[in-house]
């Protein structure tokens, strides 16, 4: 692939990222504390435009292209995140380290952290931007975390350079002269740029953004719905060994199970 179409894939991409980030920006400096809810429906305005924009509705991830396949899986991860969760808020329960919370706040919570933030990211990143890199960034990569599975070099463009380091912004604001990057901020962008490359090879897997997007909402739910309950000390380690199963058990039979199974 020539290098001006790889050049004009980037410019669009990071255009489209701009527009969100200086409108995140804005909305949190004029909204404040509701701010999140504006900006993630502008990201999804935003996914479904770049990918109306290429007419490939199948081939940017937004129509299944084995939905059998993608809930069965998606079904697994969710199972795998509420058993531990349960056992993690029973022995929290037991240790009355518990902190009662409503019923209502939990359901606004799922609703923001699987469609606002697992949903609108997976859609915007791995729908999007993710599908319109494998265009042009054609290069393959040969195994993940010692399984071998081909994968795409616009999933590592992606993740890392679009979606994960971005996160270090997630304490810059232009509107309100905010430039504040903590060490927890390099933690969590680094984490973010590891997950992005799995949620840019399952979507990859799958051919679609359902299984990513579980997965996503489920780690963030963890951690900060669930914290509310148990803390985020142990809402942190649901997350994580949430997370270790899930690559100990899953992850390896997703990439070498029949997609047409």
């Amino acid at each position: 692939m020539c290098r001006k179409q790889k050049v004009l894939a980037l410019v669009e991409v990071t255009m489209f990222l701009l527009v969100f980030l200086i409108s995140a920006w804005y909305f949190q400096a004029y909204f404040n504390t509701h701010y999140g809810w504006f900006s993630k429906t502008l990201m999804i305005g935003l996914g479904f435009v770049g990918i109306l924009i290429h007419k490939n509705i199948k081939g940017y991830g937004v129509v299944s292209k084995n939905l059998k396949f993608s809930l069965k899986w998606s079904l697994y991860v969710s199972l795998l995140f509420i058993t531990v969760s349960l056992l993690f808020i029973t022995v929290a329960f037991i240790t009355r380290s518990i902190t009662p919370v409503g019923l209502r706040e939990l359901i606004i919570d799922a609703l923001w952290f699987f469609v606002f933030v697992g949903f609108a990211e997976e859609l915007f990143f791995r729908g999007y931007v993710q599908s319109r890199l494998n265009e042009v960034f054609t290069r393959k990569y040969e195994s993940i975390l010692g399984i071998k599975y081909q994968w795409s070099q616009g999933i590592l463009i992606t993740g890392v350079f679009l979606f994960g380091l971005p996160h270090l912004l997630t304490g810059v604001n232009l509107f309100i002269g905010c430039f504040r990057i903590t060490p927890l901020h390099v933690g969590i962008t680094g984490f973010a740029c590891f997950m992005g490359i799995i949620f840019g090879i399952l979507r990859e897997k799958t051919g679609d953004i359902i299984l990513p997007t579980v997965l996503h909402g489920f780690i963030d739910y963890s951690v900060f719905s669930i914290g509310k309950i148990v803390g985020l000390m142990l809402s942190n380690a649901i997350a994580f060994t949430s997370l270790l199963l899930f690559f100990m058990f899953v992850f390896r039979k997703v990439l070498s199970a029949n997609i047409a199974s």
